[in-house]
């Protein structure tokens, strides 16, 4: 066995500590370079050891397996295993004595599968959650809302972990089927996937992402050309993309491709915090603007500035006089001065 340590059963011998740490370390090498980065709960779960009492412990144990401790979660690792999921309940409602209404897919809001009993509507919320993930009060609460919302009669949380927040408890409307209770109820050809969703990560780095962030990078590019200014909606549709999903926002898609952004939710100059760099993209378009114009012996204004580049007004952005003072170009009051 590759790692006699960190595999051991029962109660490892004394004075392994420090074998045991080269041992995790090699094995944190070894899974990074099949774009695997295990995290702290997985360590902790698959091999029993305990990384608590030093928060810094798995940053320092990656830092010396030359790499950087940063969870980041494949969206479509997530989304795979909540869609297996939702195939499986879906097709056994009659297990739980439900007759099916309708589902919703992974990336719409709302609660999962929504079904019908003699007593009346009933939601399933489905948390595809990993062997050592647990169901948080967080998870109860958002039921609790979707009751509300939607008009159920109650509700149930399906859960593929048997761990739950000492806080969870399942309430006169809301039933908890964990781990445990959910193999009793499914057929066994269902095992080995139920299995997969609890035993597989979602820490896996693949280019997926970053193909991603290019579709929409050149979505945006494409509209532009065409005059169009995609806004987060837009993109939602025609890609099925969340964009901050890849981005952080709107705005740094457009600071990327270096090409000016919408002005609706831009954090202007009377913004508390201005987003100074698209700040700067507008004010050199509008000065190139302002140059073209003087060479024709004109001198815009800030409404004929604003309505070049389709703005109701540009104040939000820049101060006219202060950007022909940057071109130091006398703006036109300065030049009705000296008539």
């Amino acid at each position: 066995m590759k790692y006699p340590l960190l595999f051991h059963f029962g109660k490892r011998p004394q004075n392994s500590k420090h074998k045991l740490r080269a041992e995790t370390i090699d094995f944190i090498k070894s899974e990074s370079r099949r774009g695997h980065f295990p995290s702290k709960r997985e360590i902790q779960n698959k091999f029993h050891c305990s990384l608590t009492g030093n928060e810094n412990l798995i940053n320092t144990l990656y830092a010396e397996a030359g790499l950087k401790y940063k969870l980041s979660p494949n969206q479509q690792e997530k989304i795979n295993k909540a869609t297996i999921l939702l195939d499986i309940i879906s097709e056994n409602l009659s297990k739980f004595n439900l007759i099916f209404i309708k589902s919703r897919k992974i990336t719409e809001r709302g609660i999962d599968i929504i079904a019908s009993d003699t007593q009346g509507i009933v939601g399933i919320e489905l948390k595809a959650y990993n062997v050592g993930e647990s169901v948080k009060l967080k998870d109860l609460n958002q039921v609790k809302k979707a009751i509300k919302k939607e008009k159920l009669t109650r509700a149930i949380i399906i859960t593929t972990t048997d761990k739950t927040s000492v806080k969870i408890k399942s309430e006169d409307k809301i039933r908890l089927v964990t781990y445990s209770e959910l193999v009793n109820i499914l057929p066994i050809k269902h095992l080995p996937e139920i299995e997969s969703i609890r035993n597989s990560s979602v820490n896996i780095w693949t280019n997926e992402k970053d193909l991603k962030r290019q579709r929409i990078l050149d979505f945006v590019s494409a509209k532009n050309k065409e005059g169009v200014k995609p806004s987060y909606n837009l993109i939602l549709k025609e890609l099925n993309l969340d964009l901050y999903t890849y981005f952080k926002n709107l705005f740094e898609i457009y600071k990327i491709l270096k090409i000016l952004p919408p002005t609706r939710n831009m954090r202007g100059l009377r913004s508390k915090y201005p987003d100074k760099e698209v700040i700067e993209m507008w004010k050199t378009q509008f000065k190139e603007y302002i140059q073209e114009e003087i060479q024709l012996g004109k001198y815009p204004s800030g409404a004929e500035i604003g309505k070049r580049f389709g703005i109701s007004h540009i104040w939000n952005i820049a101060k006219v006089s202060e950007l022909y003072q940057e071109l130091k170009i006398p703006h036109y009051r300065e030049r009705k001065a000296r008539q």
